[in-house]
């Protein structure tokens, strides 16, 4: 495979930039039909300049009476790429003129006065006839509510819940049917008694709606940097969190799931890492309110396991806003220096309720086959007797030592030599199984969906897997004119199981690679074999045993968020909301080791139980007024206050001695009672203001400001404030450019801002006793950290910069800037012993992320039966610490001032010395010196570090008629891989008599092999084998996966039609299908931790899946 990623990138971008010239000569092939359309922007000018304005960017001739121009009617109007019919639909509304198109020709008069209507009224009232009919869309569903008039009289009705309406009308009437969002018509009644209409939505009126913070905006206005993605990413995708479903989908965001196992945590980042001992998080918000988002579990590996997000259900998102600057994220004051994610549940529209049915079923692996492999028993002989040998045991010696260890030879279960596989013993093809059923609809009054979904996903590790049940509610009640209420609920119940990971002796990666393939999975008895623990070490850990259920280690989680909002428009142009939200969550850990072999064997068994407890409310009032003056001014003001309160109750219990393996609760042990329980609050109270203007939509200026007061630091720095301000320039709005035909979009915008971080847990700044350390039957504590009352928010400084364009309504794409400075940062400074601590927690330190973004789309083709997209985006990103105490090394990283955070500080390996296998490393930065004692030789950079030089994704879609496909790549380049665990593992016989993996056997040094890459292999190991922070241990992550491929199909309308149904939609499905990578001999799956450290999660899933989606 050997530079397959460097010949996967030159290809794609080849075939990109193919894309793009077959766009652009789709383009010029087609400009004459784009010659058809009209585009206006005028504002309060006269009906007969609006007349010479058409004439004079079209070939139409317009034909009236002077009468026509006896109005003081004034004509605002913005249209791009609209139809005639539609740009005088809109001009002439609330006027008396109407108009009839012949050819290139429009003849224009106005209906009758009112004085008429009343006379011609009286003169037909005997005439007049009942006129009924049904009123759809475009796709055949009613639409309720559609206004129905009979034109220049009052006389009008509305259609019902099925889209029926009955009026009366005289033959000589005309009925105007209008619905917002729809192309209003009209229709001359003649000696109809039946008329069906169908409504066509107004494509030229609909400008794409962004969520932003608090509201939302149109996607010209906004000043800032925002991504989007869209439903269509989420829907029926075969992965238990959204935050899978993120990766690649927009610049500036990294996504990698820490633990690939189902449920497992995703680390996300937006613009790099904005802090070294606070949170890097992004802010999570759901329908406007912030929640509580990565792990809170006690005891799931350092926070891998588990994933609060995880309750909600991919089918429910309706869209989520990426806040990647100042302007977007400022207005969120302290908690939005790592960016924000906003999620949009999907609500009811107006119209035929919907119900919908979606079902998936699906097979799971292992994404990247070139993990390490066990040895066999004829490999693992041959390295035992090896190691001794070179460790000055003649072969007589080797093989008595051998003989006198190994004790289950031959296999009880078939009589045969054991040769066990612990890596296939462990491993299955798992399910995957998702169901979702969701109701959607309502009127101009109310509007509602409903979802109940069951997601149940198993690991290809046999015992662990994921499953949630969960439930929506999305209900909006126009109670009146003036008052809106609305209320989002959902609910879910989890349930994962999952193990040990690292250098854990349960670890089942670990066990695989580390027991001997001599040793037998069952004993003479039947029972999952524990006698290996008498000869061999690790306990007797048999991972097969443990996973099948003579262990256990589940997580329960139940979430309940329900949002509740009133808004009212006293007047106009004025709301005010009000909004309350409530996050409930509630997880039980449990955790038994049986006492027969493996991590509980010692005790006796052990096991551990644990209940955390969060409750979380917000409540947000809000301000908001729109007003438009003059002939071109907007502007736009948001006031708010906000408050919230988190409540978080911990308890746990544990004990060990267990009389049997039948009985597994704590009320069963009977030694070593351990009990434990906390509980801590934290209060943010906000004030907030946003103020966003526009001049004829040409220039746009915003600016926010939000005063943050919090419980977590000290009284004398409880306070901060944050602010923004933000402008930008609609270049293609100016008439100057308008000669430019092909020209759709060309804007410029730019921000500033300082944002905060509070991301530092409840009590850093405060000073703790504690107790429990009984004295003689009394009380006792000690001082466990120390005061620092100088504690406050660490800060940023974010400045962005970027270009937005879209020429031949094809092409469209963008170009950022960005540079995020933290200051303050919040770090453990060293302070003197005499004190009784090392270090107190203070602000000192500085770091910058800096770099561009690119975003491209091209509409390829674009027809009735045949359509081609592609999009691409990729981030150029650098980190630097610019400002410490002091630098300090950390692990395999060295923080200091000018390196990158992730700057990996290593001894250097310099490869395995060909005459005598044995290992070597470069004594210093300049490589020229070599040694094979670790004593002489010291750690320093090698330009090394995991941030990558470039990452994002791209995609393309295909649709003929019915059939689609659509395929998503995610990759990464230039960012290193860290094997942290590799020196148990892979540490050339360090560990007596452990097992290895094939790699080692394959790669080892023997007499006469010169290109070796591990040295020798000695039982006790080669010198300098058991040092971790080694560069043997660091590879390039540099990869590029197919992350989602699928091919569906939709049955057209004659066949669902009969069916009575609306929509009929299968489709084959597939995540993490393909993994190129640029270094060949990489045993790591690519995608692991932001920070690179590799410490034996579970690798990636694959998964191949077919599904059903029917719409009733």
């Amino acid at each position: 495979m050997k530079n397959t990623l460097r010949v996967g990138i030159l290809t794609i971008m080849r075939i990109f930039l193919l894309f793009i010239g077959v766009g652009l000569s789709s383009v010029y092939a087609n400009s004459v039909l784009a010659q058809n359309k009209i585009q206006i922007d005028v504002k309060d000018i006269s009906v007969q300049e609006f007349f010479e304005e058409i004439q004079s960017k079209s070939n139409y001739v317009f034909f009236y009476k002077d009468d026509v121009l006896n109005t003081n009617k004034k004509i605002s109007l913005k249209l791009k790429n609209a139809k005639m019919a539609t740009v005088l639909n809109r001009a002439f509304l609330n006027t008396d003129l109407s108009y009839k198109i012949i050819g290139k020709q429009v003849v224009v008069k106005k209906t009758p006065d009112e004085s008429s209507i009343d006379s011609l009224e009286e003169n037909e009232m005997a005439l007049q006839q009942t006129v009924s009919g049904k009123i759809s869309d475009s796709n055949g569903e009613p639409l309720p509510g559609v206004n129905v008039l009979v034109k220049g009289t009052t006389t009008g009705t509305q259609a019902d819940f099925d889209g029926n309406y009955s009026i009366n009308a005289s033959d000589g009437a005309v009925l105007v049917f209008s619905y917002l969002g729809m192309l209003s018509q009209e229709i001359a009644v003649g000696n109809q008694t039946t008329i069906n209409v169908i409504l066509k939505e107004d494509v030229a009126s609909l400008e794409e709606v962004v969520v932003v913070a608090y509201g939302t905006t149109t996607k010209e206005s906004i000043t800032g940097s925002v991504g989007v993605v869209k439903s269509e990413t989420f829907e029926q995708a075969p992965v238990s969190t959204f935050e899978q479903a993120l990766r690649g989908s927009t610049a500036g965001l990294q996504a990698t799931a820490v633990d690939g196992a189902p449920g497992g945590n995703t680390q996300v980042r937006i613009r790099g890492i904005g802090s070294i001992n606070a949170s890097s998080e992004p802010l999570y918000v759901i329908d406007g309110i912030p929640i509580q988002a990565g792990s809170i579990g006690t005891i799931d590996n350092d926070g891998n396991s588990t994933n609060v997000m995880a309750a909600i259900n991919p089918n429910d998102i309706e869209s989520i806003s990426v806040l990647k600057d100042a302007a977007s994220t400022a207005i969120y004051g302290s908690r939005g220096a790592n960016g924000v994610i906003l999620i949009t549940t999907k609500s009811g529209k107006s119209g035929k309720p919907k119900i919908t049915f979606k079902a998936l079923t699906g097979f799971n692996s292992q994404a990247y086959n070139n993990i390490l492999k066990p040895l066999n028993a004829a490999q693992y002989t041959e390295l035992y007797l090896e190691g001794y040998i070179n460790r000055g045991d003649t072969p007589a010696e080797a093989q008595a030592r051998f003989d006198a260890t190994f004790q289950q030879l031959i296999d009880p279960t078939t009589g045969e030599p054991t040769d066990t596989n612990w890596l296939d013993a462990i491993t299955r093809t798992g399910i995957t199984q998702s169901y979702d059923l969701s109701a959607s609809g309502g009127t101009d009054k109310l509007k509602y969906f409903f979802s109940g979904a069951y997601f149940d996903q198993e690991n290809y590790i046999i015992g662990s897997g994921f499953k949630r049940l969960s439930a929506r509610s999305n209900v909006e009640f126009k109670a009146t004119d003036y008052l809106t209420v609305s209320n989002n609920i959902s609910v879910s119940n989890l349930t994962s199981n999952t193990f040990f990971d690292g250098g854990s002796f349960n670890n089942p990666f670990k066990n695989s690679l580390e027991l001997s393939p001599l040793i037998p999975i069952y004993d003479e008895q039947g029972r999952f074999n524990g006698d290996h623990a008498n000869y061999f070490p690790l306990g007797g850990a048999n991972p097969v045993g443990s996973l099948s259920g003579d262990d256990l280690w589940e997580n329960k989680q139940i979430r309940v968020i329900d949002n509740f909002a009133i808004s009212i428009n006293p007047i106009k142009d004025l709301t005010f909301r009000s909004q309350w939200n409530f996050d409930l969550l509630s997880l039980n850990e449990s955790r038994y080791q049986n006492p027969r072999y493996g991590g509980g064997r010692n005790a006796g068994g052990s096991a551990y139980e644990a209940q955390t407890a969060i409750r979380t409310w917000v409540g947000t009032q809000t301000l908001d007024y729109n007003i438009t003056f003059g002939s071109a001014h907007n502007l736009s003001l948001l006031a708010g206050y906000e408050a919230q309160k988190t409540t978080s109750e911990r308890f746990s219990a544990s004990g060990t001695q267990f009389p049997n393996e039948s009985l597994r609760t704590l009320n069963s042990a009977s030694a070593e009672f351990a009990i434990s329980g906390s509980k801590s609050e934290y209060t943010f109270a906000s004030v907030f203001s946003r103020a966003n203007y526009n001049y004829d939509n040409k220039y746009f200026l915003s600016a926010s400001i939000r005063r943050d007061g919090s419980s977590r630091f000290a009284p004398d720095n409880r306070w901060g404030t944050f602010y923004s301000v933000g402008g930008s320039w609609v270049a293609s709005n100016e008439s100057f450019l308008n000669d430019i035909s092909f020209l759709d979009l060309l804007k410029v915008r730019s921000s500033w801002g300082v944002i905060g971080n509070a991301g530092i847990g409840n009590n850093a700044y405060q000073g703790f006793y504690n107790y429990g350390q009984d004295y003689d039957g009394s009380p006792g504590g000690f001082p466990a950290q120390i005061e620092s009352e100088q504690l406050g928010w660490e800060t940023q400084e974010n400045f962005n910069i970027g270009l937005d364009f879209s020429i031949f309504s094809k092409v469209s794409g963008t170009v950022e800037y960005f540079k995020r400075t933290s200051s303050d940062l919040i770090l453990n400074v060293p302070i003197s012993r005499t004190t009784g601590f090392t270090n107190l927690t203070q602000n000192f330190g500085d770091m910058t992320n800096s770099g561009l973004e690119l975003s491209l789309n091209v509409d390829v083709i674009n027809n009735e039966d045949f359509s081609w997209n592609v999009g691409f985006n990729t981030t150029f990103l650098k980190n630097e610490i610019t400002k410490l105490e002091s630098d300090f090394n950390s692990g395999a990283y060295r923080r200091e001032v000018g390196q990158d955070f992730q700057s990996f500080y290593l001894f250097n390996w310099a490869g395995v010395n060909p005459d005598n296998g044995d290992p070597q490393w470069y004594t210093d930065a300049t490589k020229t010196t070599i040694t094979n004692d670790l004593s002489e030789a010291e750690r320093f950079f090698d330009g090394k570090t995991a941030t990558p030089d470039f990452f994002g994704g791209f995609n393309t879609l295909l649709t003929y008629k019915g059939i689609s496909l659509s395929a998503n790549f995610i990759y990464s380049y230039g960012n290193h891989i860290f094997d942290a665990r590799a020196r148990g593992s892979l540490a050339d016989g360090r560990l007596t008599p452990r097992s290895t993996a094939t790699f080692i056997y394959d790669n080892r040094w023997v007499p006469g092999k010169t290109d070796a890459l591990a040295p020798k292999f000695i039982w006790g190991g080669s010198p300098g084998s058991g040092e971790s922070n080694n560069s043997r241990w660091l590879y390039d992550g540099s990869y590029l996966r197919l992350r989602d491929l699928t091919v569906a199909y939709d049955f057209p309308e004659e066949i669902t039609s009969k069916l009575n149904l609306s929509s009929i939609r299968i489709f084959a499905r597939g995540t993490n299908i393909l993994t190129f990578v640029k270094e060949d001999i990489l045993y790591i799956d690519p995608e692991q931790a932001i920070n690179g450290s590799y410490t034996g999660q579970t690798p990636a899933l694959k998964t191949i899946a077919l599904g059903l989606d029917i719409q009733l």
